[in-house]
């Protein structure tokens, strides 16, 4: 085995997956991915799908530990708790593959969830897939199966890019099971034990099962009290919940998929949150040497800084569009591209947010490759094409292309100067 250590890792273009490989680099590890990589990633990538056949055992020649991150949320729905589930025979025929060809250490990331009676498919999958590969032969200490909590920040995307999308979309959110117990933790932190449990020495488990720990937040809060701080790390505003009943929630899962400003919600991921219980994590957490921030101070200390980024993004996509009212759908569509190449703030003075047309000051004159402000403003280019465009009347039109023109020559004198700022 290769002094550096090489990790074989399912899933790596989710939510959990992506920030696991950035970690993992970051810290000299070697990574390679089954299935597809990352965006921008150039990680060796071998194309692999759950319900095709165990991957060649060449794959896993010099590897370390393998890390089964990869779901299919579309088996669920359609197989449901079937044996032919490709979620539950993809798992097995993986994990046999891997202690066939002699990796030490296969960690299965499931949820805490998890359950024979879990309400939604995905956490009675998740338990027959641990069931399952316990049963395994001569497996020794190679198995573990890590228990994930709610997942938060980095890129919105999955339940967290859900949770935010709504909680910015309206003060009043009708939810269900607002008074639900649940375990956030931060998307690194779950990244980092993930890391530990496949790389370390397992720590001892004082007489409880040798496989499974839990990676959630030690300090369970209710589901609406978690969606309050969301919302006020969003806006800075506070929000009304109105409890309703599963049936309903469920029927609105149905509705959201023909509303197109609404973000689509996954019946799966309710059954999820109205089921869920919260696990003892606390031993588990610092066995593995897992700090967890206070998910409170951590949202609230980022409060500020995305707010301002939200409004940039609002302010450079009314420039480029030149409209006042913009769906909350091409706002967030803008702030996911601008977190992928430049997170955080530029910096933009308050009186630009107020009136956007002042942003054409410190814009580049010449398109300028690497220039923060003209980066991002391409972006908002591209975003804003994809609006549907406003019918407006002949001389409303060319009234709006004749102050266009007077505002460039005004701030044609300013920009040599001004747009150094954002290089």
């Amino acid at each position: 085995m290769s002094q550096t250590p090489r990790l074989l890792i399912t899933g790596a273009s989710g939510y959990i997956g992506g920030r696991l490989v950035e970690l993992a680099a970051a810290h000299g590890i070697e990574v390679a991915v089954l299935g597809g990589a990352p965006p921008g990633s150039d990680v060796p990538a071998t194309a692999w799908r759950l319900g095709e056949p165990a991957p060649d055992p060449t794959v896993f020649a010099g590897v370390t530990a393998v890390i089964h991150l990869g779901h299919s949320w579309a088996s669920d729905a359609r197989q449901k708790t079937s044996p032919d589930n490709i979620n539950l025979v993809g798992g097995e025929a993986l994990a046999r593959a891997a202690f066939a060809a002699g990796v030490p250490r296969f960690v299965f990331a499931s949820t805490t969830s998890a359950g024979p009676a879990a309400r939604n498919a995905y956490g009675r999958i998740k338990h027959a897939i641990e069931q399952r590969l316990a049963a395994l032969p001569a497996i020794g200490q190679g198995l573990v199966c890590a228990r994930i909590g709610l997942v938060y920040g980095g890129p919105e995307r999955a339940l967290f890019g859900l949770m935010t999308k709504l909680v910015r979309m309206t003060p009043i959110l009708p939810i269900v099971g607002l008074d639900r117990r649940v375990q956030p933790i931060h998307v690194d932190e779950v990244c980092a034990g993930l890391l530990a449990l496949a790389l370390d020495p397992l720590p001892p488990r004082d007489g409880r099962a040798s496989s499974t720990y839990v990676l959630a937040g030690p300090r369970p809060v209710r589901f609406a009290d978690w969606l309050r701080m969301l919302r006020r790390a969003q806006t800075g505003g506070s929000m009304i919940l109105v409890p309703i009943p599963t049936w309903a929630a469920l029927l609105a899962c149905d509705l959201t998929r023909f509303l197109p400003l609404v973000p689509t919600v996954d019946r799966e991921r309710v059954l999820g949150l109205a089921g869920t219980a919260p696990m003892d994590s606390a031993a588990d957490l610092a066995a593995l040497g897992i700090e967890v921030a206070d998910a409170v101070s951590r949202l609230g200390s980022c409060r500020p800084a995305r707010r301002r980024h939200t409004a940039e993004a609002v302010a450079m996509l009314r420039y480029m569009s030149g409209r006042s009212r913009l769906p909350v759908s091409a706002i967030a569509r803008l702030l996911r591209g601008i977190d992928r190449v430049d997170p955080g703030a530029l910096g933009l003075p308050r009186l630009v947010m107020l009136w956007p047309e002042l942003i054409r000051v410190f814009e580049p004159s010449r398109p300028h490759q690497g220039h923060r402000l003209a980066d991002r403003l391409h972006l908002a280019a591209m975003v804003a094409e994809c609006l549907p465009r406003p019918k407006a009347a002949r001389l409303a039109r060319f009234s709006s292309l004749l102050t266009q023109a007077m505002l460039e020559l005004s701030a044609l004198p300013f920009r040599p100067i001004l747009s150094r700022r954002y290089a």
